[in-house]
């Protein structure tokens, strides 16, 4: 077996107009063409690097995930590398979105970084690396 690359990432959507907004205008990620699946609409964004970000809005109430970030077996958050980590804290904060985990050094990875959620609770960290 050999993995040829990254994919995507799917996030299932509470607020579908907060999303698309937060994603495409906030953060700007180039939107891709939804996909209708009958059942469920795919809203896809491409990722820098290569890779897409797939929110899924369902037709139906699927009720909401309330798990802690210390949960076992759950997707923990997706992380951007960016240039300005603490510009981004204050664009983020500024548009509604405060970072729960602010932006620190993580002296043993060699980053500055902190964590903020999407506006379906998604955590996403954004991260900044000393070179």
């Amino acid at each position: 077996m050999h993995i040829k690359s990254f994919d995507h990432i799917t996030i299932n959507l509470k607020d579908v107009e907060k999303s698309l907004w937060f994603y495409g205008e906030l953060l700007g990620l180039e939107a891709l063409p939804s996909v209708d699946m009958g059942t469920h609409l795919l809203h896809y964004f491409q990722l820098p690097g290569g890779g897409k970000l797939e929110l899924t809005e369902y037709y139906d109430s699927t009720g909401t995930f309330s798990g802690k970030a210390t949960d076992k077996g759950q997707a923990r958050h997706l992380a951007f590398e960016v240039e300005d980590v603490y510009g981004v804290e204050r664009l983020l904060t500024q548009a509604g979105y405060p970072f729960h985990v602010p932006v620190s050094h993580i002296q043993q990875l060699g980053f500055s970084g902190g964590l903020t959620r999407d506006p379906n609770g998604f955590e996403l960290e954004f991260v900044e690396y000393v070179r």
